[in-house]
C-alpha cells in the first residue's frame, strides 16, 4: 500500500483530536498489523481490504501510515501527540 488514503474512524482518540473522518494520510508500507477490535482507532480502505490506520492501547500509539508526510493532517496528529505527553 502506497500512497494517499483517507481515515474511517473506529472509536475517539487524544490522538485524533484535531482531525475528521475522511482527512488524507500517506502510507508506504508493504505490512500491516492486525489489532484487537478494542485497540483499533482507525483504518482505511484499499480496495476491498481494511488497512490498520491507527492503535491505541493505554499509553501506547502507533501510525501505520506516515504523519511526517502527510501533510497538514500529520501535523495535527503530531500536534495532539505532543500535547498528550507534555
Amino acid at each position: 500500500h502506497m500512497g494517499w488514503n483517507e481515515l474511517m474512524f473506529v472509536r475517539q482518540h487524544p490522538l485524533i483530536k484535531n482531525i475528521k473522518e475522511g482527512d488524507y494520510v500517506y502510507f508506504v508500507h508493504s505490512y500491516m498489523a492486525f489489532p484487537s477490535d478494542d485497540e483499533l482507532v482507525a483504518y482505511c480502505e484499499y480496495g476491498n481490504q481494511k488497512i490498520t490506520a491507527i492503535v491505541a492501547k493505554d499509553h501506547v500509539m502507533g501510525c501505520q501510515f506516515h504523519p511526517e508526510k502527510s501533510g497538514a493532517i500529520g501535523q495535527k496528529i503530531l500536534l495532539a501527540f505532543k500535547e498528550m505527553v507534555q
